[in-house]
């Protein structure tokens, strides 16, 4: 079916004539004529009354124009929602982020991307990279941040922001004014440490058996905020983020030697459809580099 001429039968129904439908969408009334006719040959139904001088519809006309205004209302709608996210005036982002990396820095690159795009709304899911890549291979997220190591080899990435795991420590602990922390030097300290649900626990198992050595756990959790504040009441040595203990009043940050250096990659399926408002998030944080603020 044309759909010209379905507009054409649900104008003239809403006009009320002929002439004034014609005059509103702006075709000479023969067009118009000619169009209603030849769709109501290919249904070979009459759908309105021609012998008089007023718009009457057929029993067909009533029961099939006011489902074909209904469908047409709708596909308006649709194509109108189409054009908006395309304008990105509307649309969502579903994104997966570490607790840790994501804590100080997805905030804010959020709220900057909302500045242009308001009408583009956020879902954000915090967990391990374990989960995170559940996530997304089962397609509950669009985009994950994970640490440059964690992302599987089937995923389209970009790289996005780097930082330091520093060992962190209450200012009265003895290590708390080297420059420098060696494996040997941690050997009998107790650590609070994370689970290995965490990136920076791999890293420091690594660490430690790099050189034969094994260390010492005063508290284990997948809580960064109880991993903190233990560190905070000087309970033992934990592994955060340079840029968690920048922000951190009371926590001193010492590196380690060798330095423990991490990246992190927006990623997300290959060879998928991408929504055009994941694919606006994806060009803003790559360009505006705001992870590496």
């Amino acid at each position: 079916m044309n759909l010209k001429a379905l507009r054409c039968c649900v104008e003239i129904v809403r006009q009320g004539s002929f002439t004034k439908a014609a005059q509103h969408l702006h075709i000479a009334q023969p067009a118009l004529s000619m169009a209603v006719t030849r769709l109501e040959e290919e249904l070979g139904v009459t759908l309105f009354n021609r012998t008089t001088r007023k718009v009457i519809l057929t029993a067909e006309g009533e029961r099939f124009l006011p489902r074909i205004a209904s469908a047409l209302r709708e596909m308006d709608v649709a194509r109108q929602e189409l054009r908006d996210m395309a304008d990105l005036k509307r649309g969502e982002v579903r994104l997966g982020i570490p607790p840790m990396f994501g804590l100080h820095y997805v905030p804010g690159l959020m709220n900057a991307f909302r500045q242009l795009y308001p009408g583009i709304g956020m879902t954000v899911f915090e967990g391990s990279a374990e989960d995170i890549g559940h996530r997304l291979e089962q397609r509950e997220i669009d985009l994950a941040l994970l640490e440059s190591r964690r992302v599987p080899p089937d995923k389209e990435s970009i790289l996005l922001g780097s930082d330091e795991m520093l060992a962190c420590m209450h200012p009265d602990h003895p290590y708390a004014g080297k420059a420098f922390l060696t494996a040997e030097d941690l050997r009998n300290t107790d650590m609070v440490v994370f689970d290995r649900t965490f990136v920076q626990r791999h890293l420091l198992d690594a660490f430690f058996a790099e050189h034969g050595i094994t260390y010492r756990v005063a508290l284990q959790s997948n809580f960064v905020s109880l991993v903190v504040q233990a560190a905070l009441d000087n309970m033992g040595v934990a592994t955060l983020l340079r840029s968690v203990q920048q922000r951190t009043p009371g926590i001193v940050g010492v590196p380690f030697q060798p330095a423990q250096q991490m990246s992190f990659r927006l990623c997300w399926r290959s060879g998928e459809y991408l929504s055009l408002a994941s694919k606006r998030f994806i060009d803003f944080a790559a360009q505006t580099h705001y992870l590496e603020r």
